[in-house]
């Protein structure tokens, strides 16, 4: 499955080789910065400032840097993750279903 346009990959693939020339030893950097965005994300939707959407754009990219990083297909790696995101979603929705009806059930 296509993940993302062609246009938007050359433009990630570019930044990922330009990211490579400033920090050769880039895998540790990525995540680095990574940490840093999520951070920054949750500091920004806490306040409701808007940026935090930006900055979260910014962590998609570092994240599709890294797969490049590693030598990763985005849209194969991404069309893998959709099936056992959804998987784990719908078997937490089934827990909380049952914890739901059974806290129902006990009274006092």
């Amino acid at each position: 499955m296509k993940t993302i346009h062609e246009d938007f990959r050359k433009r990630v693939e570019d930044i990922a080789h330009l990211s490579e020339l400033v920090n050769p030893a880039n895998t540790q950097k990525i995540l680095e910065m990574m940490r840093e965005h999520v951070d920054e994300i949750a500091i920004l939707h806490a306040h409701s400032n808007q940026h935090w959407a930006i900055e979260t754009a910014d962590l998609i990219v570092l994240c599709y840097e890294l797969l490049l990083d590693g030598q990763q297909n985005i849209d194969d790696v991404c069309t893998r993750c959709l099936p056992r995101f959804e998987k784990k979603l719908r078997h937490l929705a089934v827990q909380k279903k049952k914890m739901t009806r059974h806290s129902s059930e006990i009274s006092f």
